[in-house]
C-alpha cells in the first residue's frame, strides 16, 4: 500500500508539470508578440502641383517724389487734402509770393536801364565809326567807343538774366506736384518759414498703381528660378507671382516678376529681386509687409509627406517605412514645404507607408502598423 501511495503522488505531479509546461508554450507567442511596437503609418502622395516659394517682402511705390520749397517765404497756403489723389503739375502749397513780386519788379527795372544804356552806347559807337572812315577821330577812341558799347550790351544781358532768375523764384513760390500720385501729409503748416538754408521738405506723393514688392531669394534658388522665368517667357506664358496679405488672404490680381539686381549679397547669400503689381484700389500701400508666392514649372515631381514622419541627424535626412511589419529606414532629400507638409524631390516615389514619429525607432524593428490615415488629414492637424 505505501507503494500504490507513492505512484499516485507521483502521477500528480507528472500531470501538474505538464499542465504548466503547456501554459508556458500557449503564453510564448502573446509575449512575443507585445514586443512589436504600435505606430501610426500614412500613405506618401504624390504633389499634383508644381513647387511654391514662400518669401517675406515689403511694398514700396513705383515713384515717389519729395517736395520741397525751392525759395524762401513764408508758407501762405495748402491747397490740397492730404491722402488725396494729385494730378502731375497740381498746386500743393502757396508761398507768400509779395516779396518775390517785389524782386522781379526791381530786376525788370534794372534791365530797362541796362538796354536804354547800352542803346546810347551803340549810338555813340555808329557815330565813332563813321568819323573813322573820314579819319576824324584817332584809332584809340574809335575802339574805346566801340569796346564800352560790348561792355554795356554785357551788362543788359546780364540784368535780363536777373529777370529771369526772379521770375523762377516767383514760380516757386507757387509749390506743385512733378507727379500724378497720392499726396501725404504736410510736414508744414501755414505760417511757417521755409527754404532758408536748405529745401524744406513740405510733403511727399507717391505713385502707387503700380507698385513694387521687393524682397531677397536665396542664391542656391535663384539659378533655377531664373532658368524657369527664361522658359515661361520662351513659351510667351508669365510666370504668376501673387501676394498674401497679412490678414491671411491672398490678392485678387496676380503680378509680375522684375530681376532688380545681378549681384549676390556677400552678406546675407541672397538676390535682391521684386514684382510689379497693379492697384487700382490701393489697397497696397507702401511699407507693408507682405508674403510673395510663386511657382517653379519646371521643377521636379515630388512626393508629399507630414512634416512629423521626417527626422534631420548630422548624417542625413530620412523616413521610417513600414515594410511587411518592420521598421525600415529610407534617406530621402526634402528642402521646402509645401503648406505643411515636405516636399521630398528623391528617396520616395510614393505609395509608400510612411511612420510618423518614426525617429525613436531602429531599422529593422518589428511594428504593429495602426489603421493607415489620410496623408491631407494628418497635414492638417499638425
Amino acid at each position: 500500500m505505501p507503494g500504490f501511495k507513492f505512484l499516485r503522488i507521483t502521477l500528480a505531479l507528472l500531470i501538474v508539470a505538464s499542465t504548466l509546461l503547456s501554459g508556458c508554450d500557449k503564453a510564448a507567442p502573446v509575449a512575443l508578440a507585445e514586443q512589436k511596437t504600435w505606430v501610426d503609418v500614412v500613405i506618401a502622395a504624390r504633389s499634383s502641383h508644381a513647387p511654391t516659394t514662400v518669401l517675406t517682402g515689403r511694398l514700396e511705390a513705383y515713384r515717389t517724389a519729395e517736395i520741397r520749397a525751392r525759395v524762401a517765404g513764408i508758407v501762405e497756403k495748402r491747397t490740397y487734402i492730404e491722402g488725396a489723389e494729385v494730378k502731375a503739375g497740381a498746386l500743393l502749397f502757396l508761398i507768400d509770393p509779395a516779396p518775390l513780386k517785389a524782386s522781379l519788379a526791381a530786376a525788370e527795372a534794372e534791365l530797362a536801364q541796362a538796354g536804354a544804356t547800352a542803346d546810347a552806347a551803340t549810338d555813340v559807337a555808329q557815330r565813332s565809326k563813321q568819323l573813322r572812315d573820314y579819319d576824324s577821330i584817332s584809332i584809340q577812341q574809335y575802339r574805346k567807343d566801340l569796346f564800352l558799347e560790348k561792355q554795356l550790351r554785357a551788362a543788359e544781358k546780364l540784368a535780363a538774366a536777373k529777370v529771369r532768375s526772379a521770375r523762377l523764384q516767383l514760380d516757386y513760390a507757387s509749390v506743385t506736384s512733378p507727379i500724378a500720385g497720392r499726396a501725404r501729409r504736410a510736414m508744414i503748416t501755414e505760417g511757417a518759414m521755409v527754404g532758408q538754408d536748405e529745401g524744406t521738405k513740405l510733403t511727399t506723393v507717391e505713385q502707387i498703381d503700380p507698385i513694387y514688392v521687393n524682397f531677397s531669394q536665396p542664391a542656391a534658388e535663384f539659378l533655377a528660378l531664373r532658368k524657369a522665368t527664361v522658359a515661361q517667357e520662351k513659351s510667351h506664358e508669365p510666370m504668376p507671382v501673387n501676394v498674401r496679405l497679412s490678414d491671411g488672404s491672398l490678392y485678387d490680381m496676380p503680378g509680375q516678376l522684375l530681376f532688380s539686381d545681378t549681384a549676390v549679397d556677400p552678406m546675407t547669400d541672397t538676390v535682391a529681386m521684386r514684382a510689379l503689381f497693379n492697384n487700382p484700389d490701393h489697397l497696397l500701400l507702401p511699407g507693408m509687409y507682405v508674403q510673395v508666392e510663386f511657382e517653379h514649372p519646371q521643377a521636379k515631381a515630388a512626393v508629399l509627406i507630414p512634416q512629423h514622419a521626417l527626422t534631420r541627424t548630422r548624417t542625413g535626412t530620412f523616413v521610417m517605412l513600414e515594410d511587411n511589419g518592420h521598421a525600415r529606414q529610407v534617406a530621402i532629400t526634402a528642402d521646402t514645404l509645401e503648406g505643411k507638409q515636405w516636399r521630398v524631390t528623391s528617396g520616395l516615389s510614393g505609395g509608400e507607408r510612411v511612420i510618423l514619429d518614426g525617429g525613436a525607432l531602429s531599422n529593422g524593428q518589428a511594428v504593429q502598423a495602426k489603421p493607415i490615415t489620410s496623408n491631407s488629414n494628418v497635414a492638417d492637424r499638425q
